[in-house]
């Protein structure tokens, strides 16, 4: 956990926004950044199988459309299921050059950003996310 101008930022709001959490200060390496590209594959997965549930209620004029994506998602976890180390190393160069965009004092507006991002994380995941 790291005490930004912001408050704590923890490796949570990493997985959140790493752009983000990197603009405001937290210390990412590239492991971090790993976690994060295998989150990407993560969510692909998670929506494919969401889509495979809602098959017995989907209608008919939509099976083109359901054959679309699942066919999409799957090429698309093929696809990232080798190239994970790269988009992390992608996530890790976009990070470091946020820290360094953000790294002096900030106007209003990206304070005001960062504040609402933060407050969000904290109703998403609850008060006591710790």
């Amino acid at each position: 956990m790291i005490i930004s101008r912001y408050g704590p930022i923890t490796f949570r709001h990493f997985q959140d926004n790493p752009y983000w959490a990197a603009a405001a200060g937290y210390d990412f390496n590239y492991f971090d950044c790993l976690s994060a590209s295998t989150q990407v594959m993560s969510n692909v997965a998670s929506g494919a199988w969401d889509e495979v549930v809602a098959l017995p209620d989907t209608e008919v004029r939509y099976l083109p459309a359901f054959t679309i994506k699942v066919t999409m998602a799957t090429i698309l976890l093929a696809i990232l299921t080798f190239s994970y180390p790269i988009l992390a190393l992608v996530i890790h160069m976009r990070c470091k050059t946020g820290r360094e965009k953000y790294k002096g004092p900030h106007n209003s507006t990206v304070t005001n950003n960062m504040n609402v991002w933060l407050r969000r994380c904290e109703h998403k995941w609850g008060r006591n996310y710790g």
